[in-house]
C-alpha cells in the first residue's frame, strides 16, 4: 500500500505576468516505457504579441498570364494552393510540374522572414469524460531543492501525452487544460482571447483523435494514399498530383472502389469526438499550415487528410448520406475567410461544455469586426453573449442574416433571450435556407435598438402573406424517415392547397419538389451539378415509389442531390400561404403566422403576432426563416421579373457568386435588375470591389459619385426608394 506521506501535494498555479504577456508551456519529460507515470515541467514564458508578418510573396501575375498563353488545348496551367505550377491535360487529367525550377515555389517564393522565437507544439484534443482522470507529476525547484506536485488530468489527455512523449528528449507543448488555470476566471478570459495567436504561432498543431486500432490504421493509410493522388488549385478545383497512379481519382464520377471494411473504417474515423468539438475546429483552422492528425502512434498530415475527404465528399455516390454530411463538415474546416454566418451554420452542430463557447470558441477565426466587439467573460449569461454577437454582426454588415438561426420551437428550456437572438447552444435545429434566394433583394436592414429596451429590436419590411395551412408531420432530423415524410406531404397536398394556388395546375408537382430542394436547379444555377427542373420532377416520382421500409443503402438515398435535399428540409414542415405559395418552414410555424420580407434578409421570416404596440407597429416573436417558392429575387417587393429576363446565380471572373439577369432571347447577361431604375441613380453607381471580412454573404458595392461614400447594398432597394414606388412597408417590433 502506498505511503500517503510520499504523495506529492496538489499543484498550485502561480499568476502569469501580464507585463510580459506570459503563457505557460508544458515540458513533457521522456519515459522509458509507455506505461511510466507522466512527468511534466510547467514553465512560464514571455509571449509578447509579435509584429504582424509581412504579406507573403506572390508570383507575378503578368508572368503567370504569359506562361498560361504558352499552353493550348488540351493543356492548361494551374497553380496549386501551395504555389506549385502544374501543367494539366484537361482531356486525360494527367499533370506535370513545370521543368523550370526557378518558377516553382522553392525558388521563386522565398521562405518567410518572420519567425516566432518560442518553439512549441499546440495540442488539439477533446477533454472527454469528467469523471475519469489520473495524476501527472509536475517537477520543479524551490529554494534550490527539487519539488514535486500533482495535477489531475483527464484520461484522453493522459493517453495523448503517453503517445506523444519521447524516450530521450523533452517535448514542448501548449495544452489548454494544463497551461490555463481553469479555476481562475479572469485568467481564463484573458487566455481565451489569445488562442488565435497561440495556435497560429505554434510550430505545429497536433490533432489527437484518440487511441489507435486496426480500423483507424486502415482508414488513415487509405486516406493517405487518396490524398497523395491529389492537388487543390487556387481556382478552387481538385486535380491529379504529378505522377499520380490514379489520375482520374479526383473526378466526381470516378467511384472510390473501397472494400466494405475500408468504408466502415473511414466512417468510424470521422465519427470520433474530435470532429464534433467546436474548439478543435478553430484550432485546426488556425494551425492547418503544418498540422498533423494523430491516432494512436499513426500520423497523417492534415492537408493530405483534407484533400482525401474533399475528394470523397464530391463523389456522386457514397455509402450513406450521413457520411456525406460528415465529409461536408470536415471540408468546411479548411476554407478561409468565411463569414460569421457560415461559421455559425457549421458550428451549431459542434459540441462544447460551456454554451458561451459557441461564440468564444470561434473568435480566433471570426472576422476582426466581430472579435473586437465581443468581450470574453465567462460570468456573462449565454443569452447576452449571443446578443453581443448578433448586434456586432448587425451593426457591421447592416444585415439581419443571423435571424436564420432563430427557431422558436427549439430553444433550450433555460434560454432566456428574446426570440430574435438565436439560441446557439442547441445542436438540433432546422437546416438553414440558401442565401441565394434574395427574397428582399440586395437591401440593408433598417432597424432600431435601444439599451433601455434590451429585449426589443424594431425592423422594417412587409407582411407579404400569412400561413393558411401546415403539414401534419415534420421532416425527421434523424433523416431515416425524411423521404417518407415527403410522401406524406405530397398526399396532403390536395387538403393543404385546396382554396388557392399561385401556380398553374400543370406546374403543381414542379412547385412542390422545387419547394423542397429550394430551387437548386440547373436553370437557376448554371455551371453546377444541380439537376434540371425536369429531372427533379422525375426524382419526385421515384420518391413517391419508395417503400415505407426503404433502406439507407437504397441507390436513391445515395444520390448527392437527394442527400442535399434531405439535409435542407430536416426539422421543417410543409406550408401553403394565403397567397397560394408552397414552402417549408420551421416546425413551430402555425396557421396565421406572418410570412414577412424584412429588409436586410435573404429569405422570408415567419413571425408570430403577440400584441399591438401602435397602429403602425405590432409586436412579434421570430419563429424562424422559411423558403417560399415564387418569392425569391425580391418578387414580393418588386413584382415578377419580366420576360424575357430570367434570374440566375453564377460566378464572375473572380469566382464570386453573384445575382445575374439573363435575357433568354439575346443571351445578354447583366447585374442590373430590369425592374429597377437604371444607374446612375441619385448619384449612385455600381463600384468595382473585392470582398472584405465585414461584407455579408450576399452584397454588391455601390459608390456615390459626388461624395465617394460606398455602401454594400443597392440604394434602389432602400426603404425610401421602395415606398416611393408604392411598396407598403411597416415596422415590426421583435421581442
Amino acid at each position: 500500500m502506498d505511503d500517503p506521506t510520499n504523495t506529492p501535494p496538489i499543484y498550485e498555479y502561480q499568476p502569469l505576468d501580464s507585463a510580459t504577456q506570459e503563457i505557460r508551456l508544458v515540458h513533457l519529460l521522456p519515459a522509458e516505457t509507455f506505461s511510466d507515470p507522466i512527468r511534466l515541467r510547467l514553465v512560464h514564458a514571455a509571449f509578447p504579441r509579435p509584429q504582424p508578418p509581412p504579406p507573403p510573396p506572390t508570383r507575378d501575375a503578368q508572368l503567370f498570364e504569359q506562361l498560361q498563353r504558352e499552353y493550348s488545348f488540351p493543356w492548361r496551367l494551374e497553380e496549386t494552393t501551395a504555389g506549385e505550377l502544374i501543367a494539366l491535360n484537361v482531356a486525360t487529367g494527367q499533370t506535370f510540374p513545370l521543368d523550370d525550377p526557378e518558377l516553382q515555389p522553392a525558388a521563386s517564393i522565398p521562405p518567410p522572414a518572420h519567425e516566432f522565437e518560442l518553439s512549441y507544439e499546440a495540442l488539439s484534443y477533446t477533454w472527454g469524460d469528467t469523471g475519469v482522470f489520473e495524476f501527472a507529476t509536475i517537477e520543479g525547484t524551490a529554494d534550490g531543492a527539487d519539488v514535486r506536485r500533482r495535477l489531475g488530468i483527464r484520461q484522453n489527455l493522459a493517453s495523448a501525452l503517453r503517445h506523444l512523449r519521447q524516450p530521450d528528449d523533452t517535448r514542448v507543448l501548449w495544452v489548454d487544460a494544463i497551461c490555463i488555470n481553469q479555476d481562475d476566471i479572469p485568467e481564463r478570459n484573458q487566455q481565451v482571447k489569445r488562442m488565435m495567436e497561440i495556435y497560429t504561432l505554434a510550430r505545429r498543431v497536433i490533432a489527437w483523435l484518440g487511441n489507435g486500432d486496426e480500423s483507424s490504421e486502415r482508414a488513415l493509410e487509405t486516406l493517405r494514399y487518396v490524398g497523395s493522388q491529389l492537388r487543390s488549385t487556387k481556382s478552387g478545383r481538385l486535380i491529379a498530383a504529378p505522377g499520380a497512379v490514379e489520375p482520374r481519382l479526383w473526378r466526381n464520377d470516378t467511384p472510390a472502389f473501397f472494400t466494405t471494411d475500408v468504408w466502415h473504417s473511414i466512417m468510424a474515423l470521422v465519427e470520433r469526438p474530435w470532429f464534433y468539438r467546436i474548439w478543435c475546429w478553430q484550432e485546426i483552422k488556425l494551425g492547418s499550415r503544418g498540422a498533423i492528425l494523430q491516432c494512436g502512434h499513426v500520423t497523417l498530415r492534415w492537408r493530405e487528410f483534407w484533400l482525401s475527404v474533399l475528394c470523397l465528399h464530391n463523389k456522386e455516390t457514397l455509402p450513406s448520406r450521413h457520411f456525406r454530411e460528415r465529409c461536408r463538415h470536415i471540408v468546411f474546416l479548411q476554407y478561409e475567410g468565411e463569414s460569421i454566418v457560415n461559421l455559425l451554420d457549421t458550428a451549431r452542430s459542434k459540441g462544447c461544455a460551456n454554451p458561451r463557447d459557441k461564440i468564444y470558441g470561434l473568435l480566433g477565426i471570426t472576422p476582426a469586426y466581430l472579435a473586437s466587439r465581443v468581450t470574453v467573460d465567462y460570468r456573462r449569461p449565454p443569452a447576452l453573449v449571443y446578443k453581443d454577437a448578433f448586434m456586432a454582426h448587425l451593426h457591421a454588415t447592416q444585415r439581419l442574416d443571423l435571424l436564420k438561426h432563430c427557431n422558436l420551437a427549439e430553444r433550450g428550456d433555460l434560454y432566456h433571450g428574446p426570440s430574435w437572438v438565436p439560441d446557439w447552444s442547441q445542436t438540433e435545429f432546422a437546416a438553414p435556407i440558401l442565401s441565394e434566394q434574395l427574397s428582399s433583394g440586395i437591401s440593408r436592414a433598417w432597424f432600431t435598438y435601444k439599451d433601455e429596451n434590451p429585449d426589443k429590436l424594431r425592423v422594417v419590411g412587409t407582411a407579404y402573406t400569412t400561413i393558411r395551412s401546415v403539414s401534419t408531420g415534420v421532416a425527421s432530423k434523424a433523416e431515416d424517415e425524411t423521404l417518407m415524410m415527403v410522401r406524406e406531404w405530397y398526399d396532403e397536398l390536395p387538403r393543404l392547397a385546396a382554396a388557392k394556388s399561385a401556380y398553374q395546375e400543370d406546374d403543381t408537382d414542379a412547385a412542390f419538389i422545387l419547394s423542397l430542394c429550394m430551387d437548386r436547379t440547373q436553370e437557376r444555377h448554371p455551371n453546377t451539378h444541380f439537376l434540371s427542373v425536369y429531372k427533379w420532377v422525375a426524382m419526385l416520382q421515384s420518391i413517391l415509389r419508395l417503400e415505407p421500409d426503404g433502406r439507407d443503402d437504397d441507390p436513391l438515398y445515395q444520390q448527392r442531390e437527394i442527400a442535399n435535399t434531405i439535409q435542407k428540409i430536416r426539422g421543417r414542415r410543409f406550408i401553403v400561404t394565403e397567397s397560394g405559395h408552397f414552402g417549408t418552414a420551421p416546425s413551430g410555424a402555425q396557421v396565421g403566422d406572418v410570412v414577412s420580407l424584412l429588409l436586410g434578409t435573404y429569405a422570408p421570416i415567419v413571425l408570430c403576432p403577440t400584441s399591438s404596440v401602435s397602429e403602425s407597429t405590432e409586436s412579434f416573436q421570430v419563429v424562424g426563416e422559411c423558403y417560399v417558392h415564387g418569392l425569391s429575387d425580391a418578387v414580393g417587393l418588386l413584382g415578377p421579373v419580366p420576360n424575357p429576363w430570367r434570374p440566375i446565380i453564377t460566378g464572375d471572373a473572380l469566382g464570386r457568386q453573384r445575382h445575374w439577369f439573363l435575357n433568354v432571347i439575346t443571351g445578354e447577361l447583366t447585374l442590373d435588375d430590369p425592374r429597377l431604375p437604371p444607374l446612375p441613380y441619385r448619384g449612385w453607381e455600381r463600384a468595382v470591389y473585392e470582398r472584405s471580412e465585414e461584407d455579408p454573404a450576399v452584397f454588391e458595392r455601390f459608390v456615390h459619385l459626388e461624395t465617394g461614400e460606398t455602401v454594400n447594398h443597392d440604394p434602389r432597394m432602400s426603404a425610401e426608394a421602395l415606398e416611393a414606388r408604392g411598396v407598403r412597408l411597416r415596422t415590426f417590433e421583435l421581442v
